[in-house]
Parts: structure tokens; C-alpha cells; sequence
């Protein structure tokens, strides 16, 4: 279990701050023995975080203390949250904002469950106190923080071990951008969510896992991860399982099993699945050969804005397949809708379609554009095509150094006939 693994790792990281803290401060020394023990007290936990920010405080120079005495008929958590109200301004400032929400979600607590993960939190705390405290950090804004908002999801995961708070923790670390992503803390709180069989949790979690995000890549845990929420009704962990069982990813090839996951997670509106039930009905994957349902599945798929759908619904009408008539315009409309979600492929079909003029109308100007958006994307192909249309001046004025050009980037990109082209015009 992943909360025996925090443990063992709390264990490690304590040896190694006791270590760091008796070249430092032996007093700091003293308080980590206090979190060492299997049983961690609440007020052991609060002794050292109102430590660190008293530390801090001193740092900024900030010594008349005494109108906080820990003697007083205070608890040390409301001294910890006396300070952090007395000086939050200064604290913003000394405080990088994971450390700082940290800080206040511990010394928020009103009792101690799961102390696992409440010491997996100090000791970062910790962490950082002793190794970062003097680096300068980057001041937040009001608005980028809600701490009241992540303290109460925190002292509910905790204190109440519920298992929707606790998912909402784990998607708070894993939603934020930059510097503040912590897929390890996602990890913490979405393991204890799936351990309630929170199905919410059990998904994201199937998705770290098969990622490798936070933990090491592992199939067999998301396949695990993805079955228990999906028989629970999870639309998008139903259509990963049976994306597992039709690429045979940590399970054996199944595409029975794939099919029927894949309409549970269709009925119930994953864009993904009806496109994937599009293909197998289209290539004929464990059933007969229907065009009729292949192409149903597309539609669908596509008109509730699934890219690749719109992309393939747009080609199919443009080769006339699947029983369709052949329409370019139709076929127009489905890779402009692909175009707006920047389907590279769609970009380069769009500026085929208006150079070679398949509409009936050619638009030079059209296919430059949309070549050059596939272009840009990378994609070689275009760089070739927009070569060929300033090098030919079909429809526009003849342009060799923009030719020249284009044909460069199309041979950096590993087209040989650019490479043929860009030496014979070089030699004009």
C-alpha cells in the first residue's frame, strides 16, 4: 500500500532532517525526535511548525515576539495561528505558496488522523526551512490563494477521512500549473480517496499510473485502477479500461470486453469511446464489417466535438466512404471544425483542398494559409507544398526567395525531394 511506502519514506526523510537540523539549530533537533515515534502527537507537529515560523519571522528581523507567549493559556495551535494572522503579509513574502498552504492547513487541525500524511507534510515543511529558507521567493497574489477554502478540504481528508475531500486534495495538487504541480501529493490524497472505493479518485489515480506521473508506469495498477471505478459506473475509467483491453495494455487483447466497455463509456457520452467503437465497426474488430454503424459512431463522436472524429468524418465525405456520398463541402465543414481544435492533418488537408481548388473554387491564398498553419506545426509535407506554390507563381506572383525557403525548412525536416528542389534552384 502506498500509505506503508510514505511511511517508510517519512522514516528516511526524518534520519536525514535530524541530520541537517543538529549542524543548524539542536533545538529544531529536539522537535523532530517528537515526530519520529509511530503515534504522532498534534501538538508535537504544532511545536514545530509555530518553530519554523517564528524562525522565519526572526529572519525578517521581526523579533518583538513576546506578544505571543507558548506558556500562555494558549494552545501552541492558536499561537501558530496567531502568528500566521499577525504576519501574514511578511510570511507571504518568506514563504513559497505550497509551503505556505501547508503551514496553515496543519496548524488548522483539530485532531490528527492519517498521521502518515500529516507527517509527510512537516517534513516538507522542514525540507524547506532548512535548505531553501534564504532563497528569495516570488511574492503571490490574494486571488492565485484560497487557503480557507484548502484548509477545510485538508482538515476534512484528515480529521474526517472523507473520501470526496480527500480526491478534491489530490485534484487541487495535480490541477495546478508550474511550479506548484506536485503529482506525489495528488498521489497521497488519491490513494486514500480509492481506498474508500472513491471512484473519482480510483480514475485519476489509473491515470498516474499509467502515466508514470508521480509513480513508476504501471498497467497491471491502472488496469486494477480503472476496472473497480468503472464497475461503479465511471464513464472515462470504463472507456480506459477497454482501451486496455483493445490495445492489450497489462491484460490480455480482449476485444469482446473492449466492445462492451467501450458502449457503456459511449451511452454514457465519452466522445473517445463512440469514436473507437467507430473503427472497430469500420475495420470489422471482433464483429462484422458495418459501415452503416461505423459511420453512425463517427458522427456522433464528432458533432459532440471529438477532434479526431470530426477530422475522419471529414475525410470519409471527401472520398465518399462508408456509404456516404462524396461531398467536399461537407467534407470542408468537418476538417474546418477539427481546424479550430488545431488538428495539424485537418490544416494540411484545408490547404490541399483550396490550392488544387476541390470545392470547384481554388483559393491560393486559402491554401497558403492553412498550409502554413500545418507548416508551423511542424509538419514537412506543408513546408513542401508551400514551396511548390511560390516556386510555380500558379495563381500568385512567382517567388523564388520565399520558395528557397520554404523548400529549406521542408529539407531540415527530412524531405529529400526539397532537397532536390532547394539545390536546383539555388543553381538558377
Amino acid at each position: 500500500m502506498y500509505g506503508q511506502f510514505l511511511a517508510k519514506k517519512n522514516k528516511e526523510r526524518i534520519v536525514s532532517l535530524q541530520k541537517l537540523a543538529q549542524t543548524q539549530d539542536t533545538c529544531f533537533a529536539q522537535n523532530i525526535d517528537l515526530i519520529a515515534v509511530k503515534e504522532v502527537q498534534l501538538a508535537a507537529v504544532h511545536k514545530i511548525v509555530y518553530q519554523v515560523v517564528q524562525g522565519l519571522l526572526k529572519k525578517k528581523q521581526q523579533r518583538h515576539l513576546q506578544i505571543i507567549h507558548p506558556e500562555q493559556t494558549q494552545s501552541v495551535q492558536e499561537n501558530v495561528l496567531t502568528l500566521l494572522a499577525e504576519y501574514d503579509d511578511l510570511l507571504r513574502e518568506a514563504i513559497p505558496l505550497p509551503i505556505y498552504i501547508f503551514i496553515w492547513q496543519i496548524s488548522s487541525l483539530e485532531k490528527l488522523a492519517n498521521c502518515v500524511e500529516v507527517v509527510d507534510d512537516v517534513l516538507d515543511i522542514l525540507e524547506w526551512y532548512f535548505i531553501h529558507q534564504n532563497e528569495q521567493v516570488e511574492a503571490f497574489d490574494e486571488e492565485v490563494l484560497d487557503h480557507e477554502v484548502i484548509i477545510d478540504l485538508y482538515k476534512d481528508a484528515i480529521e474526517e477521512q472523507d473520501a470526496d475531500a480527500q480526491f478534491q486534495l489530490g485534484d487541487y495538487y495535480s490541477a495546478i500549473d508550474g511550479t506548484y504541480f506536485q503529482p506525489e501529493k495528488s498521489v497521497k490524497w488519491f490513494e486514500l480517496a480509492a481506498s474508500q472505493d472513491n471512484a473519482d479518485a480510483q480514475y485519476a489515480l489509473g491515470n498516474f499510473h499509467f502515466e508514470g506521473i508521480g509513480v513508476e508506469e504501471n498497467y497491471n495498477m491502472a488496469f486494477s485502477l480503472y476496472e473497480a471505478a468503472a464497475k461503479q459506473g465511471h464513464p472515462d475509467a470504463a472507456n480506459n479500461l477497454a482501451d486496455m483491453y483493445f490495445n492489450g495494455e497489462g491484460v490480455p487483447e480482449n476485444l469482446v470486453l473492449a466492445k462492451k466497455w467501450f458502449e457503456f463509456a459511449a451511452q454514457h457520452g465519452v466522445a473517445e469511446a463512440m469514436f473507437t467503437l467507430g473503427i472497430i465497426y469500420e475495420q470489422g474488430l471482433g464483429v462484422d464489417k458495418d459501415e452503416e454503424q461505423a459511420c453512425s459512431y463517427y458522427k456522433k463522436s464528432a458533432e459532440v466535438g471529438y477532434i479526431e472524429a470530426q477530422y475522419r468524418f471529414g475525410g470519409i465525405y471527401l472520398e465518399g466512404r462508408l456509404g456516404q456520398p462524396k461531398d467536399v463541402n461537407r467534407g470542408l465543414y468537418w476538417y474546418e471544425r477539427a481546424a479550430k481544435q488545431y488538428h495539424v492533418d485537418a490544416f494540411y488537408d484545408l490547404g490541399f483542398i483550396w490550392s488544387q481548388g476541390l470545392t470547384g473554387i481554388r483559393n491560393i491564398e486559402k491554401g497558403i494559409h492553412w498550409f502554413k498553419q500545418a507548416a508551423l506545426q511542424g509538419d514537412s509535407e506543408a513546408k513542401l507544398q508551400l514551396g511548390h506554390i511560390y516556386n510555380k507563381g500558379e495563381g500568385i506572383a512567382r517567388n523564388i526567395n520565399e520558395a528557397i525557403k520554404w523548400y529549406g525548412l521542408a529539407a531540415d525536416a527530412g524531405s529529400a525531394e526539397a532537397a532536390i528542389l532547394l539545390q536546383e534552384l539555388k543553381g538558377e
